[in-house]
């Protein structure tokens, strides 16, 4: 049975200034590119469950308090919300991005079914705008590929361990990890000189494709630059948010490559190898041509089946994961 709504979540929600039907945490601001195109660019489909099943598992594992009401950062399509609508067992569920378009996308999600068990409330919310939510206020604080979006990392974890409730998580699936990261464009630094071993003549625009990979990860990589307005921008390392959190009060459980749909049930986690995930990333991420990644799997192949033979009964190398903080009480 569902506990009750917190009397000041209601205040505070009532007192939110509104516009477009959406509750105003910040100034609206669209996505560097095309949201109406995102699921298509990545195969996605964003109506399916299992992300906020495996979410709601996890908490559910790890012990995770779900009273009170329940917060994602940068919705996107939906592909967390979906899910969590409906398995999330606290009260209340507010859904927020800064992007409208994103904000639109999502809520149609439930417009043909997919029937919410919590209450669905929407705002515009920057990421860097946490600060100015009420203290001890969620349980659950749920992100997907987000927080490489954020600027002030730091401040952002402090902000996100001030609104948890004690025994609430901070939840982030999908991040990219730093050595992973590297190791990819490490990778990738022979590709060139493999295919041309091989007698293959390299397009001007494949070899555009490769230095754009690596000048990316070496971009995310760096601290030393102003990346205020990029729209990704950083790698982690799980020591280092695990010691962050740590200076805050959160306790951090991290899950390597995992997602957060690898423990909906039936709980059979099916990590992706090192080739698999890279050849993905090339394709999805990066936009490799399709003639280019044939030639890569043909003559990368002996490359790949080094570092996915050095983890045939272990999960790496790490290359994102899981981040599941849980606050102390």
């Amino acid at each position: 049975m569902k506990s009750s709504v917190p009397e000041n979540f209601e205040s505070w929600v009532a007192s939110l200034p509104k516009s477009k039907g959406w509750l105003q945490l910040s100034p609206e601001r669209p996505y560097a590119h095309a949201e109406d195109g995102y699921d298509a660019q990545y195969g996605v489909n964003a109506a399916e469950p299992e992300e906020g099943q495996g979410l709601c598992s996890l908490l559910q594992i790890h012990g995770v308090d779900t009273q009170g009401p329940a917060l994602e950062i940068g919705c996107g399509t939906g592909r967390l919300t979906y899910g969590l609508a409906q398995n999330y067992p606290g009260p209340d569920f507010l859904i927020t991005d800064p992007s409208g378009t994103f904000l639109r996308l999502t809520q149609r999600l439930f417009e043909g079914g997919g029937d919410p068990s919590t209450r669905l409330h929407y705002a515009v919310l920057n990421a860097d705008d946490l600060s100015q939510l009420p203290p001890d206020m969620f349980s659950l604080i749920a992100m997907r590929s987000t927080l490489h979006h954020i600027l002030k990392v730091e401040e952002f974890i402090a902000a996100c361990a001030r609104t948890l409730r004690p025994g609430g998580s901070l939840a982030m699936g999908a991040e990219p990890v730093e050595s992973g990261y590297i190791l990819m464009a490490a990778v990738a630094q022979s590709i060139a000189p493999t295919l041309q071993a091989a007698g293959v003549d390299l397009r001007p625009e494949w070899k555009k494709q490769l230095k754009d990979f690596a000048d990316t990860v070496k971009f995310y990589c760096r601290r030393d630059i102003d990346k205020a307005t990029a729209e990704d921008k950083h790698l982690f390392s799980p020591t280092e948010l695990g010691d962050l959190g740590a200076q805050y009060g959160l306790r951090l459980k991290f899950l390597p490559n995992a997602t957060f749909s690898d423990y909906a049930p039936p709980l059979l986690p099916e990590f992706e190898t090192f080739s698999v995930f890279f050849l993905n990333y090339l394709q999805y991420c990066m936009l490799f041509d399709a003639p280019l990644l044939k030639l890569i799997r043909r003559h990368m192949k002996s490359q790949m089946k080094f570092l996915d033979d050095c983890y045939r009964s272990h999960v790496g190398p790490t290359i994102t994961g899981v981040f599941l903080f849980k606050k102390t009480a």
